[in-house]
């Protein structure tokens, strides 16, 4: 029994140690995009592509370059210079890049077009966001709505040229057409979720011990 309490109370320990790292981690990469983006000071360069924090690889900041303006190494080191010229050398290390196919500023004129298409033809819609990490926009059709929706997108010539994701969603709100949050997606898998859970089941494995001991 003793062995089952001291087992219970290290995990509970090691996880109380665990989540506040996890959590400074998250905590410096959105330090780097909040930097970043007000060095773009509301104007997205081409060769950006988005952002979102791969908690997969460290809670680093993940940002996605344009792929054609990153095709060639010179081309690539330009690219990465001018947005770590933007972010804190305390948070560089927390910082990666990918290449992805659209510019951000591609993502947003795709949004806007969708969302004026859409709701033009009368089609109700849940949400409209830029999904950084799949480096596309998220359309979400109201079930109803979603066959048709999905159809005429495909046989627009202006829509089916463009990087959308459409899916049937409820509405998350009464107004629908959502921009994206200001802070980046979180991509890779649920760490910090995952790490709570270990913790609160440590501590409860540690009390029902006890208890029985009793």
């Amino acid at each position: 029994m003793k062995k089952i309490v001291i087992a219970a109370l290290m995990l509970a320990l090691c996880m109380a140690v665990a989540v506040p790292a996890l959590a400074e981690g998250v905590r410096d990469a959105n330090a780097a995009y909040n930097e970043l983006l007000a060095g773009f000071n509301g104007k997205y360069p081409d060769e950006y592509a988005g952002a979102y924090v791969d908690t997969a690889d460290g809670d680093k900041l993940c940002v996605l370059l344009t792929e054609r303006h990153a095709d060639t190494a010179a081309k690539l080191g330009a690219a990465q210079d001018k947005m770590l010229a933007h972010i804190s050398a305390a948070y560089r290390d927390d910082v990666k890049f990918k290449t992805a196919k659209y510019s951000y500023n591609e993502l947003l004129a795709a949004h806007d077009t969708a969302s004026a298409l859409l709701k033009e033809k009368g089609y109700g819609l849940s949400y409209v966001g830029i999904n950084d990490m799949n480096n596309a926009v998220d359309v979400g059709i109201i079930p109803a709505d979603h066959a048709a929706a999905a159809a005429f997108v495909q046989a627009d010539a202006t829509l089916s040229g463009l990087p959308l994701c459409v899916t049937a969603a409820e509405r998350l709100s009464q107004l629908g057409g959502e921009s994206p949050a200001a802070m980046p997606q979180a991509g890779g898998g649920a760490i910090i979720p995952l790490a709570a859970a270990l913790l609160i089941c440590g501590a409860m494995l540690g009390a029902a011990a006890l208890k029985r001991k009793r």
